[in-house]
């Protein structure tokens, strides 16, 4: 079972294409409560202020202007949240915990800064590398 997401194929290079969402605001469009929820306001505010595209293996050979539906794996997606999110808490709370155990307070206050610092590097290294890249892939499932 995968994530999918409908996109619009804006051009097709090099048996890639290159993919922008097919609605700005995904699934809350058809919510009853949209006008008043804080996720389509959201949405509401920050649409027309960037236009993403991702490029994506053209696998389904599609064309311009097709619109495909993409999938992402599930674990993937949850391993990714956890590298983004977690470790750089982590590492401040380990860095801050050490700092703590054999200094003052101050070098707890700074030592935490900059293991949160090293977690942020470190998350992103992990992310760049290969194996995260293959796992946060997007992959196209089918023309519709």
């Amino acid at each position: 079972m995968m994530i999918e997401e409908t996109g619009i194929v804006e051009r097709v290079e090099d048996g890639y294409i290159w993919v922008s969402p097919a609605s700005s605001g995904g699934a809350c469009g058809s919510c009853e409560s949209s006008g008043s929820c804080s996720t389509s306001i959201l949405v509401t505010l920050l649409q027309g202020k960037t236009t993403k595209t991702v490029r994506v293996d053209n696998t389904i050979n599609a064309k311009i202007n097709d619109k495909v539906v993409l999938g992402i794996h599930p674990q993937g997606l949850l391993s990714g949240s956890a590298l983004v999110y977690l470790l750089p808490i982590l590492s401040l709370f380990i860095f801050a915990a050490l700092g703590s155990q054999f200094f003052s307070e101050l070098v707890s206050i700074v030592s935490g800064i900059i293991g949160f610092v090293i977690g942020l590097y470190l998350s992103k290294k992990i992310a760049d590398s290969t194996l995260m890249q293959s796992r946060l892939a997007l992959v196209g499932l089918r023309v519709q």
